[in-house]
């Protein structure tokens, strides 16, 4: 019966980190009026795995309330991340890691080599470039989807395999070039919702790098 229950509590842990990464992603689109349900499921998913970065979504959802400061965060959206001069806070990794900064270099290649090795493809299956900050958050949530399923199936080498593409990604990818990134949001934006929003996304990836880490270490899944 308790490993019953531990099954259970993991893949209930799993299912919100999942979500949220999903979540997560969405809120790197361009602000719409769906906002505030996507900050409040988020919110409660980052809370089931227990993150300090709901704190920051709570903030966000303040600025949102009631559908006010739309317009506003629609600007600093373009601000940051779309131009149509020079990029504040670029949303592409390749910008970051490779020489000359630019777009789809190197980096970009092996993040396309990931996805294809998963059997996705970036033009159908991603809305924009591959090392795009909402692509890479959308591929996380596919791995975990893909380590639950495996789990459930009690395929836990399987299971185990998909953890070790989640810590690959995230330690050669997300965390090789989110921090500059979100340094770059928090310099920049106008608005406290981008500020936090950034928090959250460096808050989450460094506390999913420890419980990945953590579990690849105890050599099995656990809660």
């Amino acid at each position: 019966m308790g490993t019953e229950m531990e099954t259970k509590n993991l893949i209930y842990h799993e299912l919100s980190r999942m979500e949220a990464f999903r979540l997560l992603s969405e809120c790197y689109f361009l602000p719409n009026p769906g906002l505030s349900d996507t900050l409040n499921s988020l919110e409660l998913h980052l809370e089931n795995v227990g993150t300090s970065a709901a704190n920051c979504v709570r903030h966000m959802s303040k600025v949102t309330e009631n559908g006010q400061n739309l317009e506003s965060l629609k600007v600093d959206f373009a601000k940051l991340f779309v131009g149509p001069y020079q990029l504040l806070a670029a949303p592409y990794g390749s910008v970051y890691l490779d020489n000359g900064r630019t777009l789809m270099g190197n980096s970009t290649i092996d993040v396309e080599n990931r996805y294809r090795e998963e059997g996705l493809n970036t033009a159908k299956d991603f809305k924009d470039a591959p090392d795009h900050i909402t692509a890479e958050l959308e591929f996380m949530y596919y791995l975990i989807f893909r380590e639950i399923e495996a789990f459930s199936n009690s395929d836990m080498e399987k299971a185990i395999g998909f953890v070790q593409k989640q810590k690959y990604f995230i330690e050669n990818h997300l965390l090789a070039w989110v921090p500059e990134f979100v340094g770059n949001i928090i310099e920049n934006a106008d608005t406290l919702f981008y500020q936090n929003l950034a928090k959250a996304t460096q808050t989450f990836l460094l506390e999913n790098y420890q419980v990945i880490c953590s579990t690849l270490d105890s050599g099995h899944l656990n809660s």
